[in-house]
């Protein structure tokens, strides 16, 4: 029996989910999987997660600092296995870019943008220097939010990705899910600006894409599910798929 295309394409993401592949699969297909992981994932087997079929990662080089990190407030700052995951999935194929867990914190305009620029300091800090063929990095946008209404939290947003931008040369990707963005009013302005969308929205066929379908662009990047198993990877993993060209996130 000759299986279509479409499920094919299916069958093959399914299977990349649980640590299998598919034999004959398409290279655009496989290149669909990856994760994201952090300190809270422990050590991970890069080559097995490789051999699994993840082909892209994100993986965390630091969290926010200060009063707003108020989410397990003692793994905050700088993600102590970013260097380890860094190498380890870059010697085993698997491409890499590091991302930036955000908790927005300010009352007064001074402190915003302080706090703002803390954040990226210590992200860029952690992250050092981008190579050639890193992902750009990413910022994860996502509640809660401790600063007062949709232009505070924009202001943050501008300053947080200026300065990423200005020190690594890349722009920044922005992470996040409808319901967070709409603290920001589902602005456009970032979309407009040309940074690229992550966007999560788990167990549905098709994800949920904030700020006019992100400005008409659509999702490059799709976390959809916070469950998945990789071989190499202890417990429960975030699974992602991309739906752009790797060159399209490293502008």
């Amino acid at each position: 029996m000759r299986i279509k295309r479409p499920a094919l394409v299916a069958l093959a993401t399914a299977l990349c989910a649980w640590g299998l592949a598919l034999p004959g699969a398409a290279p655009a297909e496989a290149a669909r999987l990856g994760v994201d992981v952090s300190r809270f994932n422990g050590a991970i087997d890069w080559e097995r997660a490789a051999g699994a079929g993840v082909r892209f990662a994100f993986v965390a080089a630091s969290r926010g600092m200060g009063e707003g990190c108020a989410v397990v407030p003692k793994s905050c700052g700088a993600d102590p296995s970013f260097d380890a995951n860094y190498a380890g999935a870059r010697a085993a194929g698997v491409v890499v870019g590091p991302y930036h867990r955000a908790f927005v914190a300010g009352g007064s305009e001074s402190e915003l943008i302080a706090d703002a620029r803390a954040e990226a300091d210590t992200f860029i800090a952690s992250v050092g220097t981008l190579r050639k063929k890193d992902l750009s990095p990413a910022l994860d946008v996502e509640t809660p939010f401790d600063v007062a209404g949709p232009d505070a939290l924009k202001r943050w947003l501008r300053v947080w990705v200026k300065r990423v931008r200005k020190r690594l040369g890349r722009r920044p990707l922005i992470y996040t899910n409808t319901t967070s963005w709409s603290a920001t009013g589902d602005t456009r302005e970032f979309a407009n600006r040309g940074h690229r969308l992550w966007v999560a929205n788990w167990g549905v066929s098709a994800p949920s894409v904030p700020a006019g379908n992100w400005g008409g662009r659509g999702w490059s990047v799709w976390q959809y599910t916070s469950s998945g198993r990789i071989a190499g990877i202890n417990g429960r993993v975030d699974l992602n798929r991309m739906r752009v060209r790797y060159s399209k996130l490293r502008g």
